[in-house]
């Protein structure tokens, strides 16, 4: 054990003393109300409101005073402080004096949160007051029993006070942190399934220990007093962390870190659904078709890391043996589980990873995607022209540009195949190539002063919705004719109708 003063500048001294020169009663211990400067009347607030200012004036950091007086004054305050806020032991004080707080078992919690408040680190072990040649002293008694890293050589990172700030405080994705003691009991007992999570969620989340018999620092700062202490830090770097309450059985920890990992892949299980996650694709448009009821955590993982660089997609719920297929799956004939990369144009397969459904593998293969797509340029987009694309600004009224709107009715594949060839071709001009169902948006023919006959079931109209000004073309919609009506339009062809009226969706 040791007992020491830590001096103003943080040198180690001999002793750390507590004098009694507050006045107190002979036999009956320190005045606590003369201490804080308060009556024996006073409130609850008039104490709270004193101790603030006292413990202020007596802080090591503001203290004028010599060293030893403002430790000693620190800790009569903060005495003070604690018994007359507790409606309890104020009673007994006001009837007994300090001595009748003795026998009230709380010494040790007592002093060792002053060390705490003092010092600013966690004691190495119990602390107890005893009396030294100068008056009080703190003494910590130290600890017994094993002080080595339990995770060393582990999937799980031993975090210490070089590390824990860059990777943990100042992260950019989640982390798992388990703050432990080596010779506390119950940290040994789940030191095997702690282990289990790390090997199950290695690449997936990151999984950390702190050993806070090594690492006191560390701890303190992250407000741990008890341990076993586990800690999720999400990815949002300034956000506190959540206390994880969870059974610290392998399999039930990890599901807690699996429902809590952020998911950016988007939930799709209709063909209008797939629609419009690949009109709104940002980079390489890749699906995970699974059995599962829920996004795996491996998808979660790099839906994350490639947040706002690819798009990722989720079809759940799909049949491994094939007899009962969901509409997707019937759609895209594939195997389960399946990722494969599609065209946002067309929405098919363009390939398919080919490989084992390990994380760093995957994320070369999207990266390669990425890649591929820079140095490709633009990629040819034919989205949906809808409420939010104006919302936007595509096609709204402050919008500038043409709009070329492709407004179909059926489901022709030449014409489809036309679409296509045209979106590729005009993809690098500062064009807007949209289409929509007429069927679901008859109101849209209406705005166009447009009625669906018989044998034409799609329209193609050119829009300078800032002009409010639109042509419709005429002919068939195939690729030679359309090309030649957009580079018309293009190269200063008139657009000869108004808008008879604002562009309105569904049915009007």
């Amino acid at each position: 054990s040791s007992s020491f003063l830590v001096g103003r500048g943080g040198a180690m001294r001999a002793a750390w003393f507590l004098t009694l020169a507050w006045g107190a009663e002979a036999g009956k211990g320190r005045d606590f109300y003369r201490i804080l400067g308060v009556s024996r009347k006073a409130t609850k607030a008039e104490i709270k409101e004193a101790y603030r200012a006292k413990a202020l004036e007596f802080h090591p950091d503001k203290c004028e005073l010599d060293t030893e007086q403002c430790q000693a004054k620190f800790i009569d305050v903060s005495d003070a402080h604690e018994v007359l806020t507790d409606p309890d032991k104020r009673k007994v004080y006001n009837k007994e004096g300090e001595e009748g707080l003795k026998e009230d078992g709380k010494q040790q919690g007592n002093a060792e949160a002053m060390f705490r408040q003092f010092f600013g680190r966690e004691p190495n072990g119990k602390v107890r007051m005893r009396q030294g040649p100068f008056g009080m002293q703190f003494e910590e008694m130290g600890e017994e029993g094993p002080s080595a890293n339990l995770y060393d050589d582990t999937k799980v990172v031993e975090l210490d006070s070089n590390t824990f700030k860059p990777f943990v405080l100042q992260r950019d994705e989640p982390w798992l942190v388990l703050f432990y003691k080596p010779n506390n009991d119950e940290c040994q007992e789940m030191k095997n399934d702690y282990i289990k999570v790390g090997e199950v969620l290695d690449e997936i989340v990151k999984i950390g220990a702190v050993n806070c018999r090594q690492q006191r620092g560390v701890c303190s700062e992250s407000s741990v007093t008890e341990f076993p202490a586990i800690r999720w830090f999400s990815e949002v770097a300034d956000a506190d962390p959540e206390i994880v309450e969870s059974d610290t059985a392998h399999k039930a920890l990890g599901k807690w870190v699996t429902q809590r990992m952020p998911d950016y892949a988007r939930i799709v299980g209709e063909k209008r659904e797939m629609k419009a996650f690949l009109d709104n694709s940002t980079g390489p448009a890749v699906v995970l078709f699974t059995d599962k009821h829920h996004t795996p955590p491996l998808w979660k993982a790099l839906s994350r890391e490639f947040h706002n660089r690819a798009s990722l997609a989720t079809v759940l719920h799909c049949d491994k043996s094939g007899v009962f297929k969901t509409i997707l799956q019937k759609e895209y004939d594939v195997a389960i589980p399946t990722v494969a990369l599609l065209d946002p144009l067309d929405g098919k397969i363009i390939e398919k990873f080919d490989s084992s459904l390990k994380k760093p593998v995957m994320s070369l293969w999207v990266r390669k995607h990425i890649a591929k797509g820079k140095a490709a340029g633009p990629v040819a987009t034919f989205k949906e022209f809808n409420t939010d694309r104006i919302g936007e600004g595509v096609c709204s009224e402050s919008d500038s540009r043409f709009c070329f709107l492709w407004l179909k009715a059926g489901a022709d594949p030449k014409v489809e195949e036309a679409m296509r060839g045209l979106a590729t071709k005009y993809r690098t001009d500062p064009i807007h190539f949209l289409w929509a169902n007429t069927e679901l948006n008859p109101a849209l023919l209406e705005s166009f002063a447009l009625e669906q006959q018989d044998d034409v079931m799609d329209f193609f109209v050119a829009y300078r919705p800032k002009r409010k000004k639109f042509k419709v073309h005429e002919g068939p919609l195939r690729l030679q004719d359309l090309d030649n009506f957009v580079d018309n339009v293009l190269n200063g062809g008139p657009l000869t109708a108004k808008l008879p009226k604002k562009i309105q969706f569904g049915e009007g």
